[in-house]
């Protein structure tokens, strides 16, 4: 059986150790943009729902409203 000096296996250890703490800090990041992106995409959505609502009471309001004698346009 082959057995390492006690530097080649400190040195194997901090290498894995950094290896995996990198690896991490990725996973962590990617983690954080999925979040971000999908917090985006939800305040969005909720934006472009409340936009629609109010056009909706807008044109309803409109429908209901009396007709304006300074326009033009012929129906």
């Amino acid at each position: 059986m082959i057995t390492l000096p006690w530097w080649a296996s400190a040195a194997i250890t901090f290498l894995a150790r950094a290896l995996n703490d990198w690896l991490g800090r990725l996973r962590a990041e990617q983690a954080l943009r999925d979040l971000g992106a999908a917090t985006q995409a939800n305040d969005a959505r909720a934006e472009a729902e409340r936009q629609e609502a109010a056009a909706e009471r807008a044109a309803a309001a409109a429908e209901d409203g009396p007709d304006d004698p300074r326009d033009l346009r012929k129906d």
